[in-house]
Order: structure tokens, then C-alpha cells, then sequence
């Protein structure tokens, strides 16, 4: 091989190495192996018998690194009720004339419950729940308290009339439009927060009665009701002020109306969440009288 040959040689090694080094820059560390195309070949007369050398190399077709993956843009704002298209439940709703004597037949078999045995002997009746059966919002509460316990319906007391406040001097609706119920449906002796195997025990009456009401939003009352329906160990601080889904029913999560007795300073931002669901529902906001 005479030294221009061996030079030009040299050349296209480099120049394939340093292809080699960008692809591998690139991210690239595989090349297909290229498709066999016959040299083409150019006789070179010698003394004795001619000798068939290549014309020249044949290199592999460049090779040019994937683009980047297209980011998709993020989708504008929808409302609430959009998010969750899909039913988790397994069953179709049952029509809206057949929900009363679903929720009656609920309601008996409730009554009868003895899951807890130690709640079973101290509560005076069982607390099933009140409302439209046809409701579009549901509002999920924590245990029935002692006016409850000795009336039969949730949300009677102290924190009843505080959610009574928020359901029509805050949101313009009635109790009658609305349903409300509780995890537990028997109160727990001295009103202390329910244990976890009473939630369990409690809560497929829960969402047998969501199942039957089907209703567009929910709105959970305290941590109890959101790690329940949630299935979730998140704090009431880091669940509030966004949605979540519940079998695709959009729902939102806002103190307790006890806890807000407790600490009238976070009546603010339970308002906040109010007022989040009421614009989803296309609910119009009331307007306060100046003070």
C-alpha cells in the first residue's frame, strides 16, 4: 500500500471513530447491522495475472439519533365533574323511583347490625342517614355523636347546625337537596374517633348508600370520612383544596363542622372549599351583607 493510500486510510478511521464517539454522545449504543451490497471492484494490471481489488469501502448509512419525545401540552382547566368520565361501581344506577325502597331495605339491615357488638350494646339506635335519594351532593361525616345517637339522624347537634349553616347560608341549598350519613352508623361510647375495624365493619353500608344515591360530588367531613373513602393516610392539610375520586364520583375533603367549633379560625378555608364546590356544581356564590 504506498503512503498516500495508507494516509488517506488512516483518515477514514478517524473519521468513523469520531462518528462513533457522537452517536454514542447521542445515546446511541447499538448500530443495525447495514444490508450486504456487492463492491464494485476495478482491475489493477500487475506483471502477472490482474488482481480484483474494492474500488473503495463501503461504510454503513449514517445513522441519526431519535428525536426527542414530543411533550404533550397540558390541558386546560375542566370542571370536576369531567375528571372522573368513568364508574368504578359494578352495577348500573338503579333508577331514580327505585332509590327510596333500595335505601329503606339498607336502612332495616342496618338497624339489625351487630358487626360491633360492643357498639351494638351501648348505642340506642342505629343512625342511617337523611336526604334526597336523588341527591346530587353527599356529604360523608365521621360518627353519630349523643343528640344523634338519641334522634336517629346525623348532623342534629352543635356541628349540625354549623353544616346546616354551610349548606344553605353558604352553598343556597337545602338539607332536603343534599344527602348526609356517617361512617359509622352506631355512636362510639364518649364520641371517640372510630377504630379502624369499626370502619371496616361500617363502611360497606357507606358505599352501598353512595351506590344507590349516585351522586355527582362528594364532600368528606374530617380525615376519618377521607381516609375511609380515599383509602388514603394523607393529613386533612395536604387532602383539602383539591379533587380526588371516589369509583369516579369527583370529591373534595374539608374540616369537620366540630372541628371548625373548635377552631373558628379555619372557617376560612372550609369556605375555600365550599366555594370550590359550588363552582364545579355551577352553584352561584351568595352575597353577604356588608358589615
Amino acid at each position: 500500500m504506498s503512503l498516500e493510500a495508507s494516509d488517506e486510510h488512516a483518515l477514514l478511521l478517524r473519521m468513523v471513530q469520531q462518528h462513533l464517539d457522537s452517536l454514542r454522545r447521542a445515546g446511541v449504543d447499538r448500530i443495525p447491522a447495514p444490508p450486504v451490497i456487492p463492491p464494485r471492484t476495478r482491475a489493477i494490471h500487475l506483471r502477472s495475472a490482474p488482481v480484483e481489488v474494492p474500488n473503495e469501502p463501503v461504510l454503513p448509512p449514517p445513522i441519526v439519533a431519535p428525536p426527542p419525545a414530543v411533550v404533550p401540552p397540558i390541558p386546560t382547566a375542566t370542571p370536576a365533574s369531567s375528571l372522573f368520565g368513568s364508574s368504578g361501581f359494578d352495577t348500573p344506577a338503579p333508577p331514580p323511583s327505585e332509590r327510596p325502597a333500595l335505601l329503606a331495605e339498607l336502612r332495616a339491615e342496618v338497624a339489625q347490625c351487630t358487626r360491633c357488638p360492643h357498639l351494638a350494646a351501648t348505642r340506642t339506635q342505629t343512625v342511617f342517614g337523611t336526604g334526597s335519594p336523588t341527591a346530587r351532593l353527599f356529604f360523608v361525616g365521621e360518627a353519630p355523636g349523643g343528640d344523634e345517637d338519641r334522634l336517629g339522624e346525623p348532623f342534629v347537634g352543635r356541628a349540625g347546625a354549623l353544616l346546616t349553616d354551610m349548606i344553605t347560608k353558604g352553598m343556597g341549598l337545602t338539607r332536603e337537596e343534599v344527602y348526609i350519613a356517617n361512617v359509622l352508623k352506631s355512636r362510639p361510647p364518649e364520641n371517640r374517633t372510630p377504630l379502624p375495624d369499626e370502619v371496616g365493619h361500617c363502611l360497606p353500608f357507606l358505599e352501598r348508600q353512595i351506590a344507590i344515591i349516585r351522586p355527582q360530588y362528594l364532600c368528606l367531613l374530617g380525615r376519618t370520612a377521607a381516609s375511609a373513602l380515599l383509602d388514603t393516610a394523607l393529613s386533612l392539610a395536604r387532602l383539602r383544596g383539591r379533587w380526588h375520586n371516589y369509583r369516579g364520583i369527583p370529591a373534595i375533603v374539608t374540616y369537620h363542622p366540630s372541628y371548625l367549633l373548635r377552631y373558628p379560625e379555619e372557617k376560612k378555608k372550609a369556605w375555600e372549599d365550599l366555594q370550590m364546590l359550588m363552582q364545579a356544581m355551577g352553584l352561584k356564590v351568595p352575597k353577604r351583607p356588608k358589615a
